[in-house]
């Protein structure tokens, strides 16, 4: 289970900097909208859900900083394909998340609506949280796969 801390840790700090930059843009941009849930998926005010990741990202920035993991090199990238799958999935979640949080700040109005014309669910605000969450799953999955491939040699050392 200890390995599995660092990486609980970097991916909280990561999304949850990540969701308060979306609700500081929001705020910048549109500050009337910040009682407004985020989506019905998330039913949760604009402004608490930017609060409670600002929290939970300065959180897991103290704890590693505490740890002293902050600042360690990174480590060479996980080969294979289930990494590389990982490694993707991460990315474009996030690109399609950052997507619909810019789109859901200039075209409001659209967050309820289907994503594509090609099928009727699910909706642009569904699709964000989805894709934030599949996100921070993969870079999860990613960590700790990382990390226990690396786990037998930091010991042996």
């Amino acid at each position: 289970m200890r390995s599995l801390t660092r990486p609980l840790l970097e991916v909280a700090a990561f999304h949850g900097l990540l969701g308060w930059l979306y609700v500081a843009a929001a705020a910048a941009t549109r500050p009337d909208s910040l009682s407004q849930p985020i989506t019905a998926v998330l039913p949760m005010r604009r402004d608490t859900f930017g609060a409670c990741c600002f929290v939970v990202s300065a959180l897991a920035a103290f704890a590693l900083q505490a740890r002293g993991e902050a600042h360690r090199p990174r480590r060479p990238l996980t080969p294979g394909p289930a990494a590389a799958a990982l490694r993707t999935v991460t990315g474009y979640a996030l690109l399609v998340w950052a997507y619909l949080c810019v789109n859901s700040l200039t075209h409001p109005q659209t967050i309820g609506r289907r994503l594509t014309h090609f099928s009727p669910t699910p909706a642009e605000g569904t699709t964000a949280v989805v894709c934030f969450v599949v996100s921070a799953g993969a870079l999860l999955a990613l960590r700790v796969v990382g990390v226990r491939r690396l786990a037998p040699v930091a010991s042996r050392g």
